[in-house]
């Protein structure tokens, strides 16, 4: 018996795709989005009881009778639609999220919205550039932090810097094959390790050697500067200094830091990355149009 398989194009399957029902569940968001009764989440940053500076996504108190109930495993190109009172984006889920950059959709993404599939599944809440998916929601919400090694890396796993204090034997350019026996990538780097809970041991495998580390929390702008007392804006100017410092080499805050072991910095990222060492650091900084070097020991 032949069989007759049936070819169905994209558009005309989207032309069936009926989200009112889930329009309808949704429509009562407004400016934030309920996931208890008592906590919303929104990217309005205002009277925040817990603000998260790598993803914008702000807490607050409120009293809400209803709550929106999450689903975990969205799949992409999955139909989903942007929904709150009056508006309704439809389209497909087209980049899942990387880290800390927002997932997206093939169509706008209105900010504190409810990303919902076609099923009335909500699977994530709109940033207004891309949405941020329910585990990384829930995961803040009911911890208030990420979960760090010591080692940043890009979505390849290759190490682009690391806190020399924190985690030994690694260089610039290694590479993170596993993690708890699971190949490595950006899931299993957040599965384990960005919502994973403070102080739980986790493997990371490196050049084929296994290094056990314990998750601590994430903080903005951290570098490894800290360690001495150094605290840097994004600007990298200096917002804090130790007294040692300050009375040794007379400075004091908003000097800018302009080079580390004598190399240029003109960034964050650089910053840090030329902080990934295991060598005593010396830093260069211009205050008043002077210069300094000061060797931290």
């Amino acid at each position: 018996m032949k069989k007759f398989i049936i070819l169905f194009p994209l558009f005309l399957f989207a032309a069936f795709v009926d989200f009112s029902p889930c329009f309808k569940k949704y429509d009562f968001i407004e400016d934030s989005v309920p996931v208890s009764k008592n906590l919303s989440v929104t990217f309005k940053k205002n009277n925040c009881f817990k603000y998260d500076p790598f993803t914008g996504m702000c807490i607050i108190k409120h009293k809400n009778k209803r709550v929106v109930k999450f689903f975990y495993k969205p799949k992409l190109a999955w139909w989903m639609a942007s929904i709150k009172r009056d508006e309704i984006y439809v389209g497909n889920f087209a980049k899942d999220n990387i880290f800390f950059t927002p997932a997206k959709l093939s169509v706008k993404s209105v900010k504190n919205s409810v990303i919902s599939d076609m099923f009335c599944r909500a699977v994530g809440i709109g940033r207004g550039e891309g949405f941020i998916k329910a585990d990384m929601v829930m995961h803040f919400v009911k911890t208030g932090y990420w979960g760090d090694i010591g080692i940043d890396v890009d979505e390849n796993m290759k190490i682009v810097s690391f806190d020399p204090f924190y985690v030994k034997g690694i260089k610039l350019s290694d590479k993170i094959t596993n993690i708890n026996g699971k190949k490595a990538d950006y899931k299993t780097f957040q599965k384990y390790i960005l919502t994973a809970k403070e102080n739980k041991i986790v493997n990371v495998t490196i050049n084929n050697k296994t290094l056990k580390l314990k998750i601590r929390k994430k903080k903005y702008l951290f570098t490894p500067l800290e360690h001495y007392g150094i605290y840097v804006d994004s600007n990298l100017k200096i917002i804090k200094l130790p007294e040692k410092i300050k009375k040794i080499y007379f400075l004091k805050e908003g000097a800018k830091l302009i080079k580390i072991n004598g190399k240029k910095i003109s960034n964050f990222a650089e910053l840090k990355t030329q902080l990934s060492t295991y060598k005593n650091v010396t830093i260069t900084i211009l205050i008043n149009g002077l210069t300094s070097t000061i060797p931290l020991r």
